[in-house]
């Protein structure tokens, strides 16, 4: 058991991935924690990016510089892996943060909507009011509030002047634009 043992560690001692650690100076160490620093801090502060793009940089010099200090593919292979897992697993646990705790309460993260889901003023369909007759709350210049039932609308007047408290019918209605115009006696 301690032959396998002895040749196991006397293997690992010697792998690429176990030189990648032993043999790193201490730059390269600091351009890596350094860029993943700034990566946290990009996940954390919305806006342009100059953290997260300093931080991928400053990540992409360490990998370079211990590259130029005595590396070979497999380590090359290594830290690039080592970075995306870093990568991941970060954004994994902020956002398992950022959803349960209290800060998804704040304005940075509010995402519902500020428009109701389902028909609003904005998407509310107005096509069986065509042909319609009612009376004009205001005087409509051309724009006012006509009464249709129970029902009260901004109408648009074709000819420009309706007064109040007169009838009107619909003549076309296109979307939100009710276009009305005196009724004929």
């Amino acid at each position: 058991m301690d032959i396998l043992t002895s040749a196991l560690m006397e293997a690992f001692a010697d792998s690429s991935f176990a030189r990648l650690f032993t043999q790193m100076n201490g730059w390269t160490i600091a351009l890596f924690a350094v860029g993943l620093v700034l990566c946290v801090v990009e996940m954390c502060i919305p806006g342009f990016g100059a953290c997260g793009i300093s931080g991928v940089t400053l990540i992409v010099a360490g990998i370079v510089l211990r590259m130029v200090c005595g590396g070979d593919l497999l380590m090359l292979l290594y830290m690039v892996l080592i970075a995306l897992v870093l990568f991941v697993l970060m954004f994994w646990v902020f956002s398992r943060l950022i959803t349960k705790s209290r800060l998804s309460q704040t304005a940075l993260f509010h995402t519902e909507n500020a428009v109701p889901f389902g028909t609003t003023e904005g998407t509310k369909d107005f096509s069986h009011l065509l042909g319609a007759e009612g009376v004009t709350q205001t005087v409509l210049h051309p724009v006012g509030r006509v009464t249709f039932g129970s029902e009260v609308v901004d109408a648009v007047a074709r000819d420009g002047y309706i007064s109040a408290n007169t009838c009107v019918v619909v003549l076309f209605v296109e979307g939100q634009r009710i276009v009305v115009t005196e009724k004929e006696e």
